[in-house]
């Protein structure tokens, strides 16, 4: 199992994603569109994973108050991924952060090379129609979140999906 940790979103902000993601498309003549039922943010991604038990008891352990995301600006890395990103959140720096730690603790691997740098991908390898840099300015806007999921990553029929193994809610105020 390909697995990553992620928050994944209520229709209201997939909406509000997409909704920044038609912009893009509007500018662009190509690009690998991040399908709907996709959009996420990933927390740690973790690659090929045989147990994933103890990856759920730390999600368990670590995950124990709910918090806000909130969603404020865009922009490109260099390769030609697209993002969305959110304000600095403390909460969410956090659980990373134990995360990381235990999974180290425990000799499982994670990928953190690039630091964590919460974002959403809205598309890769974009070819723009004109020089420009595309206009994806949107009002800020925020969104709950009282789950976290363990994710699988796979290829169906040529497609890339994502199914939840594993979701913890946590509703405590």
């Amino acid at each position: 199992m390909k697995l990553f940790i992620a928050i994944n979103f209520d229709d209201s902000t997939k909406e509000k994603l997409l909704e920044i993601q038609r912009k893009l498309k509007s500018a662009t003549l190509n690009g690998n569109f991040s399908r709907p039922q996709n959009l996420h943010l990933t927390i740690l991604y973790l690659g090929e994973t045989s147990n994933p038990t103890p990856i759920i008891e730390a999600i368990e352990t670590h995950f124990t108050k709910p918090f806000d995301l909130t969603f404020k600006d865009s922009g490109v890395f260099k390769n030609n991924i697209y993002w969305v990103g959110i304000t600095p959140n403390l909460t969410l720096q956090e659980l990373n952060l134990k995360l990381c730690d235990d999974f180290r603790a425990a000799d499982i691997f994670f990928d953190n090379s690039h630091g964590f740098n919460p974002h959403i991908t809205l598309a890769r390898d974009v070819v723009l129609a004109e020089e420009t840099k595309p206009q994806l300015d949107f009002n800020e806007f925020s969104m709950h979140v009282n789950r976290v999921s363990l994710m699988n990553s796979e290829f169906l029929n040529r497609k890339l999906v994502y199914t939840e193994i594993f979701g913890k809610n946590c509703d405590i105020r």
